[in-house]
């Protein structure tokens, strides 16, 4: 009887199984006819189906059908029928508005929408439904007209806040978008996350305009909610968003005063997040502003260790080190002493390995340092990794490739297949390449072009084709081991030696297909050393004598650089980031130009 049972469930799960494979076959036929052409005979097999299943995707797949191949008349049949059929798809009435529109019967199109607004009910799900099938198709004031019924019908003033803010932005009503998110904020400050984040979407597509609309709005509002944190909160958010870091800063220290009880815990988050942001001055300046509240400030050593990476960071940004390295190594000994040699001085552990060892020629203390914190327990696996790469770059620095290399081996083996190993069989590569053992390199760096890491796969096939493209008549590497010295005495500031070579291969050579990366990498040079003139006018000289040779996009990169913040003509940078956009469109740096082409067109 069991048996019986069981075969009989089985054999009705079965024919049902076959059902719904028939009419999914029925209606992939269907589709597959009208693509082909037979719009008619999809038409019939859809007419048919709905007849034994008039499900809702057969309905719309047929209403589709009829209204693309202008049968107005059956499709409005179709879509009223499925309308009238399945009452919770809401949907199909804005479709129904759209056939009239197509069909260019606008009288009856607004009537029938007006109908739509009439009957409109107070339920949150159909009114969102309606009014983003509006907005998916691009109908902003029917959209928006739906969202204030909406409204009204909730007896909610800032429901649908979101959707409005975004058609305001179509219709270009900036200061509409102003006031819909300041009263959100006004009514409820919890909706301050979700207000950012949708304006920081909206200033994305259209930032300076809207910025300062936004901005001229919260200030006056701001005058009678002073005390509300949430308005400072958002104005210390709008003013990082228009780069008024400044005015940021100072609104920070307001609300950590008024709101926070002199904490420095806001303001300490404020710091870190101009670090991250590479504002490195506004974030040594808010570092200052806890550390000066003394040790027995909370947020004292935390703001000790970020104050000690960004001062790092600015050193190394500035040309003239002069006195600022004394200061520095002070600043590093004072986070040791208080902090310790543990997991939140890793980043210090690092910079003050670096200074040490190619700024203050004390290798052997940084290597020490290093090995000293690879030792403890206070650090992870990828951290130790990260330590003996360092340790492994300073001692190639200094002449013993065979311990820089024997360090790579080791993270390979305790990072497999990650971006640290990676990263270390790259600077494996580097290193035979900085050799001179060409051959080996060129190996190690083809091997390396399918890295899950996108730099390191980047530059490894970069030096592929470097490579691959500079042998000499010979087929030896003669030129490439002297421009491969070349790089490595710059990436060690050797420059006058970094020059020799160079020079060594233009004169010992009529031509060599290298003598576009001799020009680049002298540019490079003289930028290294501050002479800004000389490396404009070399990437310039390059661009007229090898227009396409692999080095051309890099200067024309350099150049625009060098134009917008050394020269300050934003005009001349937003002129190369399009020229590298229209002439070289198969750049690798296509999308970072097309990035700051935009930024500079807010200007």
């Amino acid at each position: 009887m069991l048996r019986s049972l069981i075969f009989f469930l089985t054999l009705c799960l079965s024919s049902l199984g076959l059902i719904f494979s028939q009419n999914d076959y029925e209606l992939n036929q269907a589709a597959s006819l009208e693509a082909s052409g037979d719009w008619e005979g999809a038409v019939s097999i859809y007419k048919d189906y709905i007849k034994r299943n008039p499900s809702e995707q057969a309905y719309l797949m047929l209403f589709n059908t009829l209204k693309n191949n202008g049968e107005y008349k059956d499709a409005e049949n179709y879509i009223k029928d499925a309308i009238e059929q399945f009452p919770k798809r809401v949907e199909f009435c804005v479709e129904l508005f759209l056939l009239y529109e197509q069909w260019g019967n606008e009288k009856k199109a607004e009537k029938y929408f007006n109908k739509i607004l009439k009957n409109l009910k107070a339920n949150h799900s159909d009114i969102v439904r309606i009014g983003n099938a509006f907005l998916s198709a691009r109908r902003f004031e029917n959209a928006k007209q739906i969202y204030l019924k909406g409204r009204e019908l909730l007896g909610d003033k800032t429901a649908y806040g979101f959707q409005l803010g975004s058609i305001f932005l179509q219709e270009g009503d900036y200061e509409s978008i102003a006031k819909e998110y300041l009263f959100m904020l006004e009514s409820d400050s919890r909706n301050l996350p979700q207000i950012e984040a949708n304006l920081a979407a909206l200033f994305a597509r259209d930032s300076s305009n809207l910025i300062q609309t936004v901005e001229t709005q919260w200030q006056q509002l701001y005058r009678k909610h002073k005390n509300n944190p949430y308005f400072s909160q958002f104005g210390l958010w709008l003013y990082t968003q228009s780069n008024q870091f400044d005015k940021a800063l100072e609104m920070a220290k307001y609300i950590d005063k008024t709101f926070e009880s002199n904490s420095g815990g806001g303001m300490s988050d404020f710091a870190e997040n101009m670090a991250n942001a590479g504002q490195i001055s506004t974030a040594r300046r808010a570092y200052r502003y806890v550390l000066d509240k003394g040790e027995e400030c909370v947020f004292y050593q935390r703001s000790l260790i970020g104050y000690a990476n960004v001062m790092y960071e600015s050193f190394i940004q500035t040309p003239d080190k002069g006195e600022r390295l004394e200061e520095l190594k002070k600043l590093f000994s004072l986070v040791f002493e208080k902090c310790g040699y543990g997991k939140e001085s890793f980043e210090t552990v690092l910079s003050a390995a670096d200074i040490l060892a190619f700024y203050d020629n004390q290798a052997e203390q940084a290597v020490e340092l290093l090995e000293r914190c690879i030792k403890t327990n206070s650090f992870s696996i990828n951290e130790k990794a990260e330590m003996k790469l360092l340790s492994a770059e300073i001692y190639n620095r200094f002449g013993d490739s065979w311990q820089a290399s024997l360090l790579c081996s080791q993270v390979e083996k305790d990072c497999k297949n990650s971006p640290l190993a990676d990263r270390a069989k790259f600077f494996k590569a580097m290193l035979s390449y900085y050799n001179g053992e060409i051959e080996w390199a060129l190996s190690q760096f083809k091997s390396l072009r399918a890295s899950t890491t996108k730099l390191i796969s980047n530059d490894a096939m970069e030096y592929s084709v470097l490579i691959a493209e500079n042998r000499d008549d010979d087929s030896t590497f003669s030129a490439m081991q002297w421009f491969a010295a070349a790089e490595r005495e710059r990436n060690y500031s050797n420059f006058e030696a970094a020059y020799q070579y160079l020079d060594s291969i233009e004169r010992g050579y009529l031509y060599h297909p290298l003598f576009d990366e001799c020009i680049y990498l002298k540019a490079l040079l003289a930028k290294d050393k501050g002479e800004i003139d000389v490396a404009d006018s070399l990437f310039k000289s390059l661009l007229l004598k090898y227009p396409y040779d692999l080095t051309a996009d890099d200067a024309i990169m350099q150049l625009a650089e060098i134009a917008e913040k050394h020269y300050h003509d934003l005009n001349a940078a937003k002129e190369y980031y399009q020229k590298l956009i229209l002439d070289y469109p198969t750049s690798l740096y296509v999308t970072q130009a097309r990035k700051h082409h935009r930024r500079l067109e807010n200007y």
